[in-house]
């Protein structure tokens, strides 16, 4: 429980299971795969590359906060937690101050309470006959569970003022947990006369009083019709004389102690004087307030569970109980409990039945056993809600270290009488919290909707949490642009840059299968990888250079400095401009830009005859707009780049005549294979078209229409120099 280290590894062995070609692969702790070979029995594997398809049954535990109902636990946890974390490692702006534990908890408590308030709407909202009544309920129980451990926690180990006597605490707890009699006494103080006409009367001031209300169920006996009797006017008295220890009453235990054993005295007189003779049920009463063990074990036969008239039981018997004494109270009273539950005709498995899970994780509580508290709630089927939650608390309040030795680092605000409280102290209690909150953020992020709340807890978890957070990030799945883009902005905040170049070039991926090339620009740019928008920029280029269209005129116009992430697209923009001149008649601007082009070294091979044909028109102009130097310049290119393309051209085509000869028919499964090859690539195979552009017809026309504009251009230029 304490780390990873410890536990151990159980291997079972799954020889049918290869014999009939079934496996399984473990992804993390808590999910696991189920797959097959093939649905033939088989002794051995299938040869590598030859593997049929089969299904693969992804099996792990479910996340019960997917419900709506209980979702916000989700994030008004984190907001918790993360505040917390803050405040212990000086995140928040301003003067530090001591950090209230209590408080934590109880905004904790008060996320509990509010699901619970919800979930038992939703109950009362939903009919007998409905499927998800049973679950509801099941939650129900598990989160009421849940709120009863973390209550008593709170004030028995986190809240270090309650270093005394605790028994007014428990009585909080157990009123707050069983509100039946003083609901009960509320309905029937607010009816009217003759309440003890009624058939629970008794009944609901026996609850009260067991609770600690005796003022409460004072008010119920005065409205009594036999109030004015005598022995109903002494016990009035008595009931209001209870001597109640307090810390802050000035009283020492030994003369609280003293005074109570004569209170008891004077009431234990009264009874066998037969002064309640004529009211056994008041009498009964007297019994419990004076801690007569007989009417206790009586009573403790109409208990639900070991704990609800324990506190009850201190306050009668010994209501100066302090902590460390509150282990043996407990174990005696279980003692009688299950004894008493025995003897009256129950067999041992059943009493042992009774003592259910939440009776032995109260028992550990108030036993002060840390080390098994945390195991069990551990055991919470809340997907560890509780367990990383709490443990987090009693880490940062300094209450899970007392068992590490020296060498621990204190914290100056952990107050001594925190640590005088924690008796059983958790040995390697850091190794437990990053634990937890490391399963904790993966099971988070394994989920779509709760991603960057699992980021938050492995934020703060081991070094191992925070390695973590970049490889789970790149798992997160997403299908729309805006998930893209949360999960782009949370990576550039962490300064994984990776991981946002990965997520941007899945959704260029996914808008060029589409056929959304603007879109698909835009993501490869963001993606920031120079390679990635090369291919992308030639997919418009070379689409230009196929069907005389440049895709998504106005996005390219509107780039600005983004250009300048690759070469490709600043030849992509600039080529743009030049159309634009062309189409604005402003062809000395055009043709400028055209000839810088040619120079400036990022023209794409295969675009170099669809640049050179731009070329002709502007060569042909009566009155020259290309000078004699740029005319060289363009037959340079011509010859340099052109002619090679045509002459490599020429040779792929006489060896693809040959080899065509020479080969045989191909086969169906060759030709499956390599559509397949190109239906996969990323960037179109515009290659084998491209090379169609350059003939020997747009060389020869090239060639004289520099020859002409070059006469035209020398023509002028000698004229105008003589």
């Amino acid at each position: 429980m304490t780390s990873k280290e410890h536990a151990s590894d159980i291997k079972v062995p799954n020889t049918l299971g290869q014999q009939l070609g079934l496996n399984i692969a473990w992804i993390t702790d808590q999910q696991f795969v189920g797959y097959a070979f093939g649905n033939a029995k088989r002794t051995r594997a299938p040869a590598q590359g030859h593997a049929p398809l089969v299904d693969i049954n992804l099996v792990g535990a479910d996340l019960i906060f997917e419900d709506a109902t209980i979702r916000p636990m989700i994030t008004e946890g984190c907001r918790v937690f993360y505040g917390l974390q803050r405040l212990r490692y000086g995140l928040v702006e301003g003067p530090s101050k001591p950090i209230d534990y209590v408080k934590i908890s109880q905004k904790y408590r008060t996320i509990l309470r509010k699901s619970l308030e919800r979930m038992n709407m939703r109950v009362r909202e939903l009919s007998e006959n409905d499927p998800s009544l049973d679950a509801y309920r099941n939650l129900i129980s598990l989160f009421y569970s849940i709120e009863c451990t973390w209550h008593l926690l709170e004030f028995l180990v986190i809240d270090s003022n309650s270093s005394g006597a605790i028994v007014s605490s428990l009585l909080e707890w157990i009123r707050f947990h069983f509100p039946e009699p003083e609901r009960a006494a509320t309905e029937m103080l607010q009816s009217g006369r003759e309440l003890d006409k009624q058939d629970n009367y008794w009944s609901v001031v026996k609850g009260l009083v067991v609770q600690g209300q005796t003022t409460i169920a004072r008010a119920l006996l005065r409205v009594h019709t036999s109030s004015e009797t005598h022995c109903f006017q002494v016990a009035e008295q008595l009931l209001q004389s209870i001597p109640i220890y307090s810390v802050y009453s000035g009283l020492s235990v030994h003369r609280y102690k003293t005074q109570w054993q004569c209170w008891c005295d004077n009431v234990r007189t009264l009874i066998a004087a037969g002064n309640f003779g004529a009211e056994p049920k008041l009498e009964e009463l007297l019994r419990l307030v004076s801690g007569d063990r007989k009417a206790w074990v009586e009573q403790l036969r109409s208990s639900n569970c070991w704990y609800e008239y324990f506190p009850g039981y201190l306050l009668y018997t010994d209501s100066s109980c302090k902590y460390y004494q509150l282990g043996q109270y407990a174990n005696d009273w279980i003692a009688q409990y299950l004894g008493d539950w025995r003897a009256g005709g129950a067999d041992e498995a059943l009493g042992e039945r009774q003592f259910k899970f939440l009776d032995k994780l109260v028992l550990s509580v108030m036993e002060n056993n840390l080390v098994n508290v945390l195991q069990q709630v551990q055991l919470f089927p809340d997907n560890r809600w509780f367990a990383v939650h709490m443990v987090d608390l009693l880490y940062h309040a300094g209450l899970l270290e007392m068992g590490m030795g020296a060498g621990v680092e204190t914290d100056d605000s952990i107050s001594p009488s925190k640590v005088s409280r924690s008796g059983g102290g958790v040995s390697d209690g850091k190794l437990v919290r990053e634990s937890l909150l490391f399963d904790y953020g993966c099971l988070l992020m394994s989920h779509g909707s709760f991603w960057q709340i699992g980021m938050d807890y492995l934020e703060f978890s081991s070094t191992e949490g925070l390695g973590a957070r970049e490889s789970l990030l790149a798992r997160v799945p997403f299908q729309t642009e805006r998930q893209a883009s949360r999960i782009i902005a949370v990576a550039r905040q962490n300064n994984y840059p990776e991981v946002a170049a990965e997520v941007c070039k899945v959704m260029t991926k996914r808008n060029l299968a589409q056929k959304n090339y603007g879109s698909a620009l835009d993501w490869a740019i963001s993606s920031r990888d120079s390679s990635y928008v090369r291919d992308v920029a030639n997919i418009f280029l070379e689409h230009y250079c196929n069907h005389g269209e440049l895709l998504c005129e106005k996005q390219i116009a509107h780039l600005g400095s983004k250009v300048f992430v690759s070469p490709r697209l600043v030849f992509l923009r600039t080529y743009y401009d030049f159309r634009k001149f062309y189409r604005e008649q402003a062809y000395a601007k055009a043709a400028e830009l055209l000839v810088r082009l040619m120079d400036s070294k990022i023209v794409p091979f295969y675009f170099w005859p669809c640049l050179m044909s731009d070329a002709i028109p502007l060569l042909e102009f009566k009155e020259p707009i290309i000078p004699s130097k740029e005319t060289y310049t363009i037959l340079e290119h011509l010859q340099l780049d052109l002619v090679p393309m045509l002459k490599y051209r020429q040779q792929k085509k006489r060896s693809d005549s040959e080899q065509g000869r020479k080969m045989d028919e191909p086969t169906d499964g060759g030709t499956a294979k390599d559509e397949e090859l190109d239906q996969t690539a990323l960037i179109p195979k515009f290659a084998s078209n491209l090379l169609n552009n350059c003939t020997e017809d747009l060389i020869k026309m090239l060639r004289l229409a520099c020859a002409r504009n070059l006469a035209r251009a020398l023509i002028i230029e000698n004229t105008i120099s003589g």
